[in-house]
């Protein structure tokens, strides 16, 4: 597949972590893999904001743990004052406890610390081909179709509920919320709770 900044004239993107040797492990993995790119790196002092909104990144790449600043305001700010800005949230928080948070503070993606690096290379996949050129004259895709029962149990699991709270709230048993769960990766072409929040936010369904 190939992979270009929906901006042409946009050749940077940034790495924010107070940590040298994470900040800078994760700006040469970027830059190998897309070197139609040039990754900056910021430790995330106290004018991050203004590091930030005075240029035009391809994406920036957050950890919302930074020193005596609340990571989830900054993406917020970010949100007013550069709003084209994509944010990808690098942090070792918990995505059960913070995901929802970043995402709607206006992040585009959320990667725990503690995935695998590919994990973190399909978001900024992701966010470089948010915006594929589309042809006039191409209809737009069709919407999934969900069943009310879908959508219940959908609106359960971006929650944060698990299995067995899902079977009890719903009256169903375990199995048949795994089923409604494959039922919707499947239908929404998602791989993983994050993105199925992601599809709830987008769609008003929150």
């Amino acid at each position: 597949m190939k992979f270009q900044v929906r901006d042409k004239s946009v050749k940077q993107a940034l790495v924010v972590d107070d940590h040298p040797i994470l900040r800078n492990g994760v700006k040469d993995l970027l830059q190998a893999l897309f070197p139609f790119l040039t990754i900056k790196a910021s430790p995330g002092s106290t004018d991050l904001l203004e590091v930030i909104c005075r240029r035009r990144w391809a994406f920036v790449v957050l950890d919302i743990n930074l020193p005596g600043q609340n990571g989830i305001d900054i993406i917020k700010q970010i949100r007013v004052r550069c709003p084209s800005v994509a944010i990808i949230v690098f942090s070792h928080y918990p995505e059960k406890q913070y995901a929802t948070r970043s995402l709607r503070a206006g992040a585009s993606a959320y990667i725990s610390k503690e995935r695998q690096p590919k994990e973190l290379v399909r978001a900024v996949k992701s966010v470089i081909n948010a915006s594929p050129t589309r042809e006039c004259d191409q209809p737009p895709p069709l919407k999934p179709t969900l069943s009310n029962r879908e959508v219940q149990v959908l609106s359960l699991i971006v929650k944060g509920m698990s299995r067995k709270e899902i079977s009890q709230a719903l009256c169903i048993d375990g199995k048949t919320v795994s089923t409604y769960r494959f039922r919707l990766f499947t239908k929404l072409q998602v791989r993983n709770n994050i993105e199925l929040l992601r599809y709830a936010m987008e769609e008003r369904l929150l």
